[in-house]
């Protein structure tokens, strides 16, 4: 019982994460470009975080009872701050919600009960079957996305951007995040759905926030891109414009970028409905020696043993010179197991 209660608690954290169906449609016609909708929106967001973060702020004087005003000469930090504070809102972030509601970006929506997760039952993939929650579908230049991939640019781009110490230590420590965060409470044991796509926004994410200052080299190009923002006479400036086309590729589009599914029996039950994944068409030669960590060549699948928690647990530890016994790994992999037989059971009349 205790286990259940932690499950049960653990896919509440997860219960805005949506998925997004890019195989079934209604409306077959193309959808208008919405990347400069949405550029325009980032760069106002970009420009009132730099506004903030050079606001001044009230500053305690020790020798008086009253406060001064103090303001910042560059402050990283609060440069960072404040961009979080517009751009990555955890969960379901400000540009996704700008993307979902804006009539000026348009939209494709396929409804829970017509998406090929309708026959989910609850148990096996709680946070998407209870929410009922898809993200909608909108072109950015030649690709289609979901919205939900904003989110993950953004927030989880700044979570990999933080994990890596803005880069400092390479992009090991974000990858494995995200394996992580996917096979668990963003992904394969709350909605049933490993997503690569979102893999590969996350780390494109990464790209754009080390960009903000370009403080360390590009991890996928190599070079040292031109910063968004710069310190002149101890003020930031936004000096540079945000193009999603630096970022958005095939790779974010799920029906090409396809995702795994938990178990056999959840892949038989989104196939039933015919989706039609075109791997193909996969950028692997811009990702090179990532596109084995970011894309899925095998198409619809189930997910792969090397993807499971007791799996990366180790090797995130293991990055973090941390130590765990062998038996905790054991016990992780134990629960799991134990987890999927309870909502076996607990699904059959």
């Amino acid at each position: 019982m205790r286990q259940i209660l932690l499950w049960l608690m653990f896919c509440s954290v997860a219960v805005r994460a949506a998925e997004v169906d890019q195989f079934s449609s209604a409306e077959p016609q193309q959808l208008k470009d919405s990347a400069a909708v949405i550029e325009r929106e980032v760069m106002r967001r970009i420009e009132r975080a730099v506004e903030l973060a050079n606001s001044p702020y009230p500053r305690q004087r020790p020798y008086k009872v009253h406060a001064m005003r103090r303001r910042p000469q560059c402050d990283e930090e609060r440069l960072y701050d404040s961009l979080r504070w517009y751009l990555a809102r955890p969960v379901i972030g400000q540009v996704e919600t700008f993307a979902e509601r804006s009539p000026l970006v348009e939209k494709r929506r396929v409804g829970f009960k017509n998406s090929i997760y309708r026959d989910f039952p609850w148990q096996q993939s709680p946070s998407l079957v209870l929410s009922e929650r898809l993200a909608a579908v909108i072109r950015i230049g030649e690709h289609e996305i979901g919205t939900d991939k904003l989110g993950h640019f953004f927030t989880e781009g700044s979570s990999y951007f933080e994990i890596t110490d803005r880069l400092e230590e390479g992009v090991d420590a974000g990858l494995l995040f995200g394996d992580w965060s996917e096979s668990l409470y963003f992904g394969a044991q709350t909605t049933g759905v490993f997503s690569f796509a979102d893999l590969v926004a996350n780390y494109q994410g990464l790209r754009f926030w080390n960009r903000i200052l370009a403080r360390q080299r590009d991890p996928l190009i190599g070079n040292t891109p031109e910063p968004y923002v710069r310190c002149e006479n101890k003020r930031w400036r936004v000096s540079g414009n945000f193009w999603l086309a630096d970022y958005v590729d095939a790779g974010w589009n799920e029906s090409i970028n396809c995702v795994a599914l938990r178990t056999p029996a959840l892949l038989k039950q989104v196939a039933q409905h015919g989706p039609s994944c075109t791997p193909r068409q996969l950028p692997k030669q811009r990702y090179q020696a990532l596109a084995q960590r970011l894309l899925n060549a095998q198409g619809l699948s189930v997910l792969a043993e090397h993807l499971q928690p007791e799996v990366l647990l180790p090797q995130r530890i293991q990055l973090e010179n941390l130590r765990l016994p062998a038996e905790a790994f054991e016990h992780i992999r134990e629960v799991r197991e134990w987890l999927e037989d309870w909502r076996t059971e607990a699904q059959q009349p």
